[in-house]
C-alpha cells in the first residue's frame, strides 16, 4: 500500500500561501464585473441561491430519510422546512456578503481606484 506522506507545517504553510495567492488571482481577475451587479445581489446570488437553497434541499432530504428510517416522535414537519428554508437562506445572505466584503478588500488593496477596462 501507498502511504501518504505527512505535510511538515513549513509544507502546510506553503500550500496555504498558494492557495490565497491563487484566489486573490481569481478576485483581480472577475472582481471588476462581479461587483457591477452589487452588494446585495451578489449576496442572493452567490449567498443565499448557491449556498443556501442547496443546503437547505441536502438537509430536507436527510430529515426526511432518517424520519422514514428513525421512527420517532420528532417529524420534520413543514413548520420546520419553512424554518431551516429561512435559516439556510438568511445565513447563505449572511456568507454571500463574507464573501463580497472578503473580495473587495483583496481587490480595493491592489486596485483601489478600480481597473481600466481594455
Amino acid at each position: 500500500m501507498d502511504k501518504k506522506k505527512k505535510l511538515t507545517s513549513e509544507e502546510k504553510k506553503q500550500i496555504k500561501i498558494e492557495r490565497q495567492k491563487a484566489n486573490e488571482q481569481l478576485v483581480y481577475n472577475s472582481w471588476q464585473q462581479s461587483r457591477e451587479i452589487g452588494k446585495m445581489k451578489f449576496a442572493l446570488r452567490f449567498g443565499a441561491y448557491t449556498w443556501g437553497l442547496p443546503t437547505f434541499l441536502v438537509y430536507s432530504v436527510i430529515m426526511m430519510m432518517l424520519n422514514f428510517i428513525i421512527k420517532t416522535s420528532v417529524k420534520y414537519d413543514l413548520f420546520q422546512a419553512i424554518f431551516s428554508l429561512f435559516f439556510f437562506v438568511l445565513f447563505g445572505t449572511f456568507y454571500g456578503l463574507f464573501i463580497w466584503n472578503r473580495n473587495e478588500k483583496i481587490f480595493v488593496k491592489k486596485y483601489p481606484y478600480g481597473r481600466k477596462s481594455h
